[in-house]
C-alpha cells in the first residue's frame, strides 16, 4: 500500500483500487468520519459557511447514537449542497459535532457524501481546493493505517512513561482538518519516521564548511560534541571526516534527519556537494524515535539526554516544518533570558510553578543572502538541541504530554478519568487551573512574555494525577513580547549579536511585537481556545462538569491573582483579556488561501470570559 498520488478535482478516477475499497468516496469509515467531521467543524467556527441551528429531535441524524450534550441541530449549505449534523457550541465559539452526524440531505433524506464532494462546492480558489484535496486524502490514509496497523486505539495508555506515551498519542490536532498531513512522506516514510510506529533511527551527521554555518554552543566545541555524541560516537565522525580529505579545521558538524539526509541533491545542496563545502558523513550515535511534533526527537538510547529538534521539508498540519534561519541560533540566547527571567521571580519560584525546558545549543545553515540557489536550501540544514524532561522530575512525580489530557481510550473512558474519579471533577479541574493558567498569565501580565504555550508546547508534572507545575517547551520561533511593555525592559536580548538580521526587521517579524493585543491573541489561542477549551468540553461531556463551571473557576483564579498584588493593576488591565468579543486565528483559512508562512487569518469570536463569574 503507497499514499495515493495527487488526486485531480476533476479526475475522481484517480483514487485508487484500495483507497474505494477502504471507503475512500463511498460509505465513509472512522477515518472518513473523523476528517468530515473536523473540516465541518472548522468550516462552521471560522464562518466560510451559512448555517442554521434548531433544537435537535428524534429525527436528526445520530441522534439515536449521540450524547446529549449535541443538542443542537445544524443545517448548512455549500454551493447548491445542503448538509445536516449535531452539534454543540462550545466555549469561545468552537463548534463540537457528533461523531458521524454529518450528512448530506437529498430530497430531505442524509445521504453519505464524499469529501470532494464538498470541497467542488466550495467557492474557493482551484489551487486551495486541490491542495485541501490532497491534504484531506493523505490524512484519511495515514490514520486509517494508524487504526488498523497500531495498537494504540486497542489498548488504554494510562499506564504509559512519558516517551513511550510521546509515540502512542497519535490522534493528532484535535482542531485542525489535516491533522495527519505529511506532504512529502510516503507511507514507508510514515512507517519509519512518524512518531506513531514508534521506529528508531540514527541521526546523519554533515560536515560543513564553516563559513556556511551559524553556531551557538555552549563551551568548547569539541567537548560539546563529545558530550552530546559519546566519544565514541565523536572519534568514528572524526574518522569518517579525515577519510573524505576534512578535518574540524575546516568543517563543523550538523545532524540532520535521515529522511531529510536521503536526498541532498533534490533539496538544493547541489552545489555544495560538489565543491566539497558539504560532506555526509553517515549515521552515527545514539538512537531516536520522532515526538509528537515529528520533527523533534527523542533519545531512545540516553531518555535523558536533549530532544533533537530537526528540519523537515514536509507540510505537516498545512505548515512546512523547515527552521527558519533567523530563528534557530537566537534560541540558546533566548532561553537564557527566559530561564532568568523565571529563576528570579519569587512568585514562580514559589511552588516552583513554572518550568522550562531550554533550548541550549543550535547550528544553522546560512549561507549569503545573494547565494540564490544557496539560500533555497535555508532552513532545509540546522539543529536545536532541548533539554529532555526526563531527569528533571522530583521524587514521586511523572510527566504527561498535555495533550494527553484530551485523549479518550479504547475503553471509552478519557484518560484522566481515574484522576477526576479520585480526586472529584471541581477540585480536580480547580487544581490544573491553578497550575497551567496562572504561570502563563503571570509570564503575560508580569513579565509581559507571550508563548505558543498550546497543548503540544506543554507537559504537565503530575504525582499521582495531581497537577503539580507546568513545563514549557518549544518556544524559540514563537515567543513574543512588546519592548516597552516588558516587566524588566533591561534584560530584553541582544538578538542581533548573533544574527544582524534582527536589526534590519521591523516589529511583528521577530520576536518583537508592536501592540500588546498581539500578546493577548497569543495566549487566548494557544491557551484558551485550541488547548484548555477541548478539556473544558471533555469535562462537560464525560464528568457533567459544565463549561460554565470550568470557565468560572478560570475567572476565580484570575482574579485571585489580580488582588494577590502580585503584579500592578494597569498592567494587567492593558491586556483588556475580558472583551466581549476577540479575536483569533483562522486555521482552516490559512490552509485554502496559504501562500507563505507568515500568512495569518483571524476571525472574531465570543470571549467566554467575559461572561464568566468568580
Amino acid at each position: 500500500m503507497v499514499i495515493p498520488s495527487p488526486i485531480s478535482l476533476d479526475n475522481q478516477n484517480a483514487l485508487s483500487t484500495e483507497n474505494q475499497k477502504a471507503g475512500v468516496g463511498h460509505t465513509p469509515d472512522e477515518a472518513d468520519r473523523r476528517v468530515i467531521r473536523q473540516f465541518v467543524e472548522a468550516l462552521l467556527f471560522e464562518r466560510l459557511v451559512n448555517y442554521q441551528v434548531t433544537p435537535r429531535t428524534a429525527s436528526s441524524p445520530g441522534a439515536s447514537d449521540a450524547a446529549p450534550i449535541y443538542g443542537m441541530q445544524v443545517d448548512f449549505t455549500v454551493g447548491e449542497l445542503h448538509f445536516r449534523c449535531l452539534a454543540a457550541f462550545s466555549s469561545y465559539d468552537r463548534v463540537r459535532i457528533a461523531h458521524g452526524s454529518v450528512v448530506r440531505m437529498v430530497d430531505d433524506k442524509p445521504t453519505a457524501f464524499r469529501m470532494a464532494e464538498l470541497l467542488r462546492a466550495m467557492e474557493i480558489p482551484p489551487a486551495g481546493k486541490q491542495r485541501l484535496l490532497e491534504e484531506l486524502t493523505q490524512t484519511i490514509e495515514l490514520h486509517r493505517w494508524n487504526r488498523t496497523h497500531l495498537d494504540h486505539h486497542r489498548n488504554p495508555r494510562r499506564a504509559l512513561d512519558f516517551p513511550t506515551l510521546e509515540s502512542a498519542i497519535v490522534e493528532g490536532h484535535q482542531y485542525h482538518p489535516s491533522f495527519k498531513t505529511r506532504t512529502g512522506f510516503t507511507l514507508a516514510d510514515h512507517q519509519a519516521y512518524g512518531s506513531e510506529a514508534g521506529s528508531t533511527f540514527q541521526l546523519h551527521f554533515m560536515a560543513v564548511s564553516r563559513g556556511l554555518l551559524r553556531t551557538a554552543l555552549p563551551g568548547h566545541e569539541e567537548d560539546f560534541w563529545k558530550q552530546e555524541l559519546g566519544t565514541p560516537a565523536y572519534y568514528w565522525i572524526a574518522a569518517r571526516l579525515d577519510e573524505l580529505g576534512g578535518d574540524f579545521e575546516r568543517y563543523t558538524l550538523v545532524p540532520a534527519h535521515p529522511w531529510q539526509a536521503g536526498d541532498l541533491r533534490e533539496r538544493g545542496f547541489e552545489e555544495l556537494l560538489d565543491s566539497g563545502d558539504l560532506l555526509p558523513l553517515g549515521p552515527a550515535g545514539d538512537h531516536y524515535h520522532a515526538s509528537q511534533s515529528l520533527r523533534t526527537l527523542i533519545n531512545v538510547s540516553h531518555p535523558e539526554k536533549a530532544n533533537i529538534k530537526l528540519p523537515l521539508d514536509i507540510v505537516c498540519t498545512s505548515s512546512r516544518r523547515n527552521l527558519e534561519p533567523h530563528f534557530v541560533c537566537t534560541a540558546p540566547l533566548l532561553s537564557r533570558w527566559l530561564v532568568s527571567l523565571v529563576a528570579e521571580d519569587p512568585f514562580l519560584q514559589q511552588g516552583n510553578r513554572l518550568q522550562l525546558l531550554s533550548e541550549y545549543a543550535a547550528v544553522s545553515y546560512e549561507p549569503e543572502a545573494d547565494e540564490e540557489e544557496e539560500e533555497d536550501a535555508a532552513g532545509l540544514l540546522g539543529v536545536i538541541f532541548r533539554e529532555s524532561i526526563i531527569g528533571r522530575l522530583g521524587e514521586g512525580e511523572a510527566a504527561l504530554p498535555f495533550t494527553a489530557l484530551t485523549l479518550v481510550e479504547s475503553d471509552g473512558r478519557p484518560f484522566i478519568a481515574e484522576w477526576i474519579e479520585s480526586y472529584g471533577v471541581e477540585r480536580w479541574a480547580e487544581r490544573l487551573v491553578e497550575t497551567v493558567v496562572i504561570p502563563i498569565w503571570h509570564m503575560l501580565v508580569h513579565h509581559g512574555i507571550a508563548f505558543e504555550a498550546h497543548a503540544q508546547n506543554l507537559i504537565l508534572v503530575h504525582e499521582n494525577g495531581w497537577p503539580k507545575r507546568i513545563v514549557l517547551r518549544d518556544f524559540h520561533e514563537d515567543t513574543e513580547f512588546v519592548p516597552e511593555f516588558l516587566g524588566r525592559p533591561e534584560t530584553e536580548p541582544d538578538f542581533a549579536s548573533v544574527d544582524p538580521f534582527f536589526e534590519t526587521i521591523p516589529l511583528d517579524d521577530g520576536y518583537r511585537m508592536e501592540l500588546v493585543e498581539s500578546l493577548r491573541q497569543l495566549y487566548v489561542d494557544t491557551v484558551y481556545v485550541f488547548n484548555l477549551a477541548d478539556v473544558s468540553f471533555l469535562l462537560a461531556r464525560f464528568h457533567g462538569f459544565t463549561e460554565t463551571e470550568f470557565w468560572n473557576l478560570v475567572r476565580a483564579k484570575l482574579d485571585a491573582y489580580a488582588a494577590s498584588g502580585v503584579t500592578e493593576p494597569s498592567r494587567i488591565a492593558r491586556l483588556e483579556a475580558d472583551k466581549p468579543d476577540i479575536i483569533v486565528e483562522s486555521l482552516l483559512t490559512k490552509t485554502i488561501h496559504r501562500g507563505g508562512t507568515l500568512d495569518y487569518y483571524e476571525h472574531e469570536v465570543r470571549n467566554t470570559l467575559h461572561g464568566a463569574v468568580s
